[in-house]
């Protein structure tokens, strides 16, 4: 590693100090950050040596602030300095000069005019001045007052004539997002006269040798600060601290990192492979976040050459990952599982196969440059209603974790309206709901090991639509909470019948409706390859031109088009064995709950005869069929007889209806 990429937040800080004379750093506040020392922070890059290490914001702002006095001359050609004050609602006002002299000598002569109250903080020795009073003020209480005197004493600060010594001054004011916030009635008066003295102290920054004098509002988004502060104002700039790029990642893992993480450094080393792809996969993640993935792999003694496990215990809490737990034979059984559970649908169990395979080996989306943080396999079942699709999704999770519940099913007609994104992902900060997650978010945390089945997605709102751009190409989403939600190990289906309705308008009355685009032709016969043809071209068309028609071919192209299984209307084998399927479970709970033997293989042919008549609505006609044809009349039958029944013999009336006798 050659030159270190200086980032560009601090680039921009550094660059903009001394010229604004209001700043305010938004964004992610709370992380570690490069701090880098003797160097000209006008370059772009510089030398592994000027690098000190990663620390808080604190130490580096403190070093950008000072960084930047180089730029400072005498006429004589000597360089100044600058001045880097801290303030903290709960510490007060702090720096980070060497001794106590030097820290009471920068502060004191700011606090002429209050009371104040100092204590030392830590092991460092660094004096905090707490402001108790203000001098001749007996009606404001402290406890009230305290940030209307910090302002008041950044905007004197600000405006100071220069001293001897002809030094810039930075305050750095930080938490301002909860600065005097509670539930007093003063409140907006008090907050507004807090961002008045502020805004006098930015309008009116003294200069010294070009520069002025700066304060740095630190807040966790810049909304948190009155629009009329920075609106159209040229004294002020607001910079936001986003997540560390590749190049900063890399920087991290190289670092130090202390003495327990150093085995560790050689994360940060372009020819080490696992640290090559530890830094692609944590993208989005923060320096902190960084860093604690070290120290579970140095808690849980993995070695730097299998990073990949503690960053899986990061994401998902488990060191143990199912996926790498499956069975030799597990192909095999799934397989076994779904030819027992999805009937008739040869063509679209090896396809769903071939995903599998993939999923379960590791090797899906192999061909993309992140492949790893993908899901391990998506899947999009196009088909008519009850042919078996939500059946296959269950089957799938029921082969690969043991339980079908495994499967977390979300209905998408619930997400019609463009703000039920909120359900899924949670709602942002400040609208209902906040603090409770979203739905799909919360299930993925609860089991992120999982099959998600999105059932009728094109029921769904477009702009639901579009935070699954994300979750399919990266594998991951930051919730309503700001939390990152991991899909990497889930595989996620969606279903739908686009392409077998169409939508009709009456002429006269002007009413829409729905009506088939195909239909069976003669129930009663075999389906020829040539409809099937037809049914598959159909559909596959019909979900093209459906992401074409609301404007996402993107997320098709994110799906896949070789990831869209077709499923055929149910032949007249597949309607007759779900017939039979369906009356041994129905006859099962009869003994079960009412220790009732049923003989029905008199009736079953007839019955089987009307399920291929009904096949043109799937698995789900035929059991209509059977609640119409079989339960309701031996309902009836067990309702009038007495108490005491054991066994039923059903057969056939002369007319066709199924009657019943002991």
């Amino acid at each position: 590693m050659n030159q270190i990429v200086i980032p560009k937040w601090q680039k921009e800080l550094a660059s903009f100090l001394g010229i604004k004379s209001g700043i305010i750093l938004e964004g992610r506040v709370y992380d570690e950050y490069p701090v880098f020392m003797d160097y000209d922070m006008a370059k772009t890059e510089v030398s592994p040596e000027d690098l000190d290490d990663f620390s808080n914001l604190d130490l580096a702002l403190n070093a950008i602030c000072r960084g930047g006095a180089k730029y400072v001359y005498h006429e004589n050609g000597e360089e100044s300095g600058t001045d880097v004050i801290f303030y903290d609602p709960l510490m007060g006002f702090y720096c980070y000069e060497d001794s106590e002299e030097g820290q009471r000598a920068l502060i004191e002569p700011y606090m002429e005019g209050y009371r104040y109250e100092n204590e030392i903080l830590g092991s460092a020795m660094r004096l905090c001045f707490r402001i108790s009073g203000k001098n001749g003020d007996r009606e404001r209480h402290a406890a009230d007052a305290r940030e209307i005197w910090m302002s008041e004493i950044v905007r004197n600060g600000l405006k100071r004539e220069p001293d001897e010594r002809e030094r810039n001054t930075v305050f750095i004011v930080k938490f301002s997002s909860r600065m005097h916030k509670h539930s007093s009635d003063e409140y907006d008066r008090d907050i507004e006269e807090i961002f008045f003295n502020l805004s006098e102290g930015v309008y009116g920054a003294r200069s010294i040798h070009g520069r002025c004098n700066t304060v740095i509002l630190v807040v966790d988004k810049f909304s948190d600060v009155p629009n009329w502060f920075f609106s159209d104002n040229p004294a002020t700039r607001t910079i936001t601290l986003t997540v560390p790029d590749r190049a900063t990642r890399r920087l991290f893992f190289g670092n130090n990192n202390g003495a327990m993480l150093r085995p560790y450094q050689c994360l940060g080393d372009e020819d080490f492979a696992p640290g090559k792809d530890l830094v692609a996969e944590t993208e989005g993640l923060q320096c902190k976040e960084l860093r604690q993935i070290l120290q579970l792999a140095f808690k849980g003694q993995i070695a730097p050459e299998e990073i990949d496990t503690a960053f899986q215990l990061y994401k998902f809490g488990v060191k143990e990952n199912p996926w790498d737990q499956l069975g030799s034979d597990i192909i095999t059984d799934t397989r076994a599982i779904l030819t027992s559970r999805v009937l008739g649908q040869d063509e679209a169990l090896e396809k769903v196969m071939g995903v599998i395979m993939r999923a379960v080996k590791g090797l899906s989306g192999l061909q993309h440059s992140n492949a790893s943080s993908k899901p391990r396999g998506i899947l999009f079942f196009a088909g008519p209603t009850g042919v078996g699709k939500t059946e296959m999704a269950k089957s799938i999770a029921e082969a690969l974790f043991g339980d079908d519940h495994a499967c977390i099913r979300f209905d998408m007609s619930e997400y019609r309206e463009e703000s039920s994104d909120q359900k899924l992902f949670g709602a942002p900060p400040g609208y209902v709901g906040y603090g409770n997650g979203g739905q799909l978010t919360n299930a993925v945390k609860t089991r992120p090991f999982s099959v998600l089945l999105f059932d009728e997605i094109e029921k769904a709102s477009p702009t639901v639509l579009d935070k699954f751009l994300q979750i399919l190409e990266d594998g991951r989403l930051t919730d309503g909470q700001g939390e990152t939600v991991y899909f990497g190990e889930t595989i996620i289906v969606f279903t739908s019948n686009i392409g077998l309705t169409k939508e009709v308008v009456d002429p006269v009355t002007g009413h829409r409706s729905k009506e088939l685009t195909i239909r069976i032709p003669d129930p009663a016969k075999e389906d020829t390859d040539a409809f099937r043809d037809t049914v598959s071209d159909t559909l596959t068309k019909g979900v093209e031109q459906y992401f074409t028609d609301i404007g996402r071919p993107e997320l098709l192209n994110r799906i896949g088009k070789d990831n869209v299984v077709v499923f055929q209307f149910i032949g007249m084998q597949a309607a007759k064995n779900i017939c039979d399927s369906k009356m041994k479970q129905i006859c099962a709970r009869l003994k079960e709950t009412k220790d009732i033997d049923v003989d029905y293989s008199e009736v079953l042919p007839a019955l089987q005869e009307k399920a291929v008549m009904e096949r043109e609505n799937g698995g789900r006609g035929v059991g209509n069929m059977l609640e119409r044809e079989f339960l309701n009349p031996i309902a009836r039958y067990i309702c009038e007889t007495p108490d005491g029944l054991k066994t039923l013999r059903c057969s056939l009336s002369p007319e066709g209806k199924i009657v019943f006798s002991e």
